[in-house]
């Protein structure tokens, strides 16, 4: 019931602030909660998903910092990926560089909802994150701004109807 109320908080508070920048906290995305938000998703069943971060030029040369990513639809469906960097395979976020991640997870809508997380003290600076979805046209989200550490910021230009 709790996560259920804080659900409904947030999407009132994304409405009053449309298409502005937010942050949100970990500890108020845990993850628990996306993955009781994923198995409870009305869409159902595994979807292939693209995203693609280009890391600012003003970003330090590489980061050690643990970079998360949550992204959504207008029907409060998630996808969240705890760690998306992988230090043991190379994945890591370079200045003026672009990675593109393959994800699967649950299917939802068109995505309308991007968060990104970082923990780690190097202040890794995205430029621009760019998510496709399997039915639906890119979306490109800009950043271009250092990522609060333990905080979530981005955009949710969700109309939802919750």
């Amino acid at each position: 019931m709790k996560i259920l109320a804080l659900i409904l908080t947030f999407s009132i508070m994304f409405v009053f602030s449309q298409t502005t920048p937010t942050f949100i906290t970990q500890s108020q995305m845990n993850q628990s909660s996306i993955q009781l938000q994923n198995e409870t998703g009305k869409s159902g069943g595994s979807c292939n998903y693209k995203v693609s971060i280009k890391t600012s030029c003003n970003s330090p040369p590489h980061t050690t910092d643990e970079i998360s990513i949550l992204f959504g639809d207008n029907n409060a469906s998630e996808v969240y990926v705890q760690r998306l960097d992988d230090p043991d395979y190379g994945t890591t976020f370079e200045q003026c560089a672009t990675i593109e991640f393959e994800i699967l997870g649950p299917c939802i809508g068109k995505i309308c909802k991007m968060y990104l997380f970082r923990n780690g003290t190097d202040g890794w600076i995205p430029e621009s994150v760019t998510a496709y979805h399997y039915d639906y046209p890119p979306v490109v989200f800009n950043y271009n701004i250092d990522i609060p550490l333990d905080a979530g910021y981005g955009y949710n230009n969700c109309n939802n109807k919750v």
